[in-house]
């Protein structure tokens, strides 16, 4: 009658592998000596077989002997070469070694049966934990694989904010978080600048830039805020923080929305200089496989600090970049007052929700996604980088252009896609596409024309032969979106010459020009969503322009 098979690899199981003979032995006979003499004579059986290191397969079996009421204890060995001296004979299943033992002289009856497989077959505490630790070493390796995995994707993102919004999208997953957030150090302070949780839409989980910004203060009253100080902090229960603790959860936001926050973990992402550059937040681990409610152990704290390493590391090289399109602004706004840091945030954030409308329609993926936002986001702020190239008294002239003044403001586009002469970038498309294009209409009457940039790309060493004339779907979709949020930001803005324009006029205005200056659809797309459109606006205020 077959018991049970018991495979050995490692001394740690043979030691297991005898504690099962022996309590076997105890209960067919009830005798300790007679137990011991099998155990002992089991473990020099396994010693024997196993010593050229291979797997050992112990089947376990009791037998009636001769015929008998009297049984005995068969343990068969199965090893993966011929074992010296033991009078092994060969099966088809590999190398046997048959061990007898006297088990019992009396019926056993099928209780005990049971119980002797229960003993053999059962786990023991020690294979339990042998098989949950080479499981968490399985899992922490991939895992550790997958962030350098992500370390090296997220190098090659250009735009910090799809950069910010990739790795909390990123680090959810890799942790299977509920929620999460980013708070970058501005001025002294933490500034939300991301937040996602499994109830956001595609929309919510790329965007970063929100309407409202919410900021913290850098002291210990806040996980987020004791995370910048001390680095890492853990908490079990957000709604059960030790009373020792210096800060308090606030539940109005779960008050608000019916969420419940448990374990949380705020990590301090710092630069190569170990200066803060924010927090990292995520909230809410569930079990990889039955997605239960679990905890940030050890292991899971240690990946995150190393997750929060790569990504800092990222975000300082994207914040060079931010810096370095801010700088080309700043001299653009050094001739004209209207370029301002704040106009241009205001027209890339617009044109980024925009674009998300729209692709949204053609089921675009998430990686095509963040791909295209990294590309958009710089490249509309980029939009009249080429007002660099326009004299001050046209660009500061508070009333009408005359025809010359005219042509003149309108070769900043051309100036715009020149910057790009040089040095190759892996945005130089998306600019170039925003700068030269983004003045042209849906109708064709907009500019430059056709001939203009045909010569412009020529002069950048692109090939012109099959550009499509600067009208509808000719015009790329990038200039398309930037149009439309460049002239919503000039409409709803006081200038000089101007009063803002009131939403209700501006509404009225992206209806008139539906199909003309505009692409009908991104109008459409536009529309639905004014009111949001409207507190971006709001929300971005205007810096004081600098002094030349």
């Amino acid at each position: 009658m077959h018991l049970a098979d018991l495979v050995i690899r490692t001394p740690a199981e043979a030691a297991v592998a005898r504690r099962k003979v022996h309590q076997t032995m105890l209960l067919l006979n009830g005798d300790p000596q007679n137990a011991a003499r099998v155990a002992g004579d089991f473990s020099d059986l396994v010693r024997h077989v196993g010593s050229d290191g291979g797997r050992v397969l112990v089947h376990v079996s009791l037998q009636r002997q001769g015929g008998g009421s009297s049984r005995s204890l068969h343990l068969d060995c199965v090893s993966g070469s011929e074992p010296q001296g033991l009078g092994a004979r060969r099966s088809n299943e590999g190398w046997h070694v048959a061990r007898d033992h006297a088990a019992t002289h009396e019926w056993v009856e099928q209780a005990n049966l049971d119980r002797v497989r229960e003993t053999l077959v059962q786990k023991s505490r020690e294979e339990l934990l042998a098989e949950n630790n080479a499981l968490l070493r399985k899992t922490l390796q991939a895992r550790t694989e997958s962030l350098n995995r992500l370390a090296h994707e997220f190098g090659s993102i250009q735009d910090l904010d799809t950069l910010l919004a990739r790795v909390l999208a990123e680090a959810r997953g890799v942790f299977q978080c509920e929620a999460g957030s980013i708070l970058m150090q501005e001025d002294g302070q933490l500034r939300f600048r991301h937040a996602a949780n499994d109830a956001s839409d595609q929309s919510e989980r790329l965007l970063v830039e929100a309407a409202a910004p919410v900021y913290m203060p850098i002291d210990r009253s806040s996980m987020a805020g004791a995370a910048a100080l001390d680095d890492l902090v853990v908490v079990r229960d957000a709604y059960e923080i030790p009373a020792g603790a210096s800060f308090r959860f606030n539940r109005q936001f779960d008050e608000a929305t019916g969420f419940r926050t448990r374990a949380v973990i705020s990590v301090a992402m710092r630069s190569s200089q170990h200066e803060l550059l924010g927090v990292l937040q995520l909230i809410n681990p569930r079990d990889a496989e039955s997605g239960a409610p679990a905890e940030f152990l050890e292991d899971d704290q240690k990946l995150v600090v190393h997750f929060a390493g790569l990504a800092a590391m990222a975000i300082e090289r994207s914040s060079m970049t931010r810096a370095l399109v801010m700088r080309m602004i700043h001299m653009a706004q050094l001739n004209d007052p209207k370029e301002t840091g704040a106009h241009v945030r205001r027209v890339s954030e617009v044109a980024a929700r925009l674009f998300l409308s729209w692709a949204k329609r053609r089921n675009l993926s998430e990686d095509d996604l963040f791909h295209q936002l990294d590309q958009l986001r710089p490249a509309a702020m980029l939009h009249d980088v080429g007002k660099v190239g326009i004299r001050q008294s046209v660009l500061k002239k508070p009333g009408k252009l005359e025809p010359d003044e005219r042509l003149h403001m309108e070769e900043h586009t051309r100036i715009g896609a020149r910057t790009l002469i040089g040095i190759r970038t892996a945005m130089d498309e998306s600019v170039r596409n925003v700068t030269l294009y983004h003045h042209a209409r849906w109708d064709g009457t907009g500019y430059p024309s056709h001939a203009e940039i045909v010569q412009t790309l020529r002069e950048l060493g692109v090939d012109a032969s099959r550009v499509p004339e600067p009208r509808g779907e000719g015009i790329p979709i990038e200039a398309r979106l930037v149009a439309i949020a460049d002239v919503f930001d000039a409409l709803m803005s006081k200038r000089a010459y101007k009063e803002a324009w009131t939403p209700a006029e501006v509404r009225r205005e992206f209806e008139r020009a539906r199909g003309t200056h505009f692409d009908p659809e991104l109008v459409d797309l536009f529309l639905m969503d004014f009111d949001e459109y409207c507190r971006i606006h709001g929300a971005i205020l205007d810096e004081p322009a600098p002094t030349a």
